[in-house]
């Protein structure tokens, strides 16, 4: 008998820990739904809406974009990080960045906000409702002696 209690027992606290277990993973999928489906923004995938570069050559792609019409830019987010670039889209255009149209850079885990104020971004490709662009920077602020370096950069929205 009182091995069968002790059996009872052993299979509650196992399938309650299978259960947390579950928990934990269903807490993991939603953060991650929630990361890379920010209200009002666009899921990226390949072939669809796209932003990816290398910050400081670490690959970096974004999750979800925020169609330009709604931001006034073309922003790409990953986790909590985002790169804003400033909204061109005429075929060919090459812009330079400055201070009245800098890039927005957010690294995940700090607090601190970047501008890239150098480097520049172009046009390449233009498809019926589909713009292409390659993109690269240097970022710094004002509250930290951190540098960003953001190269090959390449973003694909649809303007419809």
């Amino acid at each position: 008998m009182k091995l069968s209690i002790i059996s009872l027992i052993m299979l509650c606290l196992i399938s309650s820990c299978n259960s947390q277990q579950t928990v934990k993973e269903k807490a993991i999928a939603e953060k991650n739904a929630i990361e890379s489906a920010r209200p009002g923004t666009i899921p990226a995938k390949e072939g669809g809406w796209t932003m990816t570069a290398k910050i400081n050559g670490k690959a970096w792609m974004a999750t979800s974009l925020m169609p330009p019409e709604a931001a006034g830019r073309i922003i790409g987010y990953y986790k909590n990080a985002y790169i804003g670039l400033p909204y061109y889209h005429k075929m060919g255009e090459k812009t330079n960045f400055g201070e009245s149209n800098a890039v927005d850079l957010s690294i995940d885990g700090d607090d601190n906000f970047y501008g890239g104020r150098t480097g520049g971004m172009e046009i390449i490709k233009v498809n019926g409702d589909w713009v292409e662009g390659i993109f690269h920077f240097t970022a710094n602020s004002k509250g930290s002696s951190k540098i960003f370096e953001v190269t090959d950069g390449f973003f694909r929205i649809s303007m419809k």
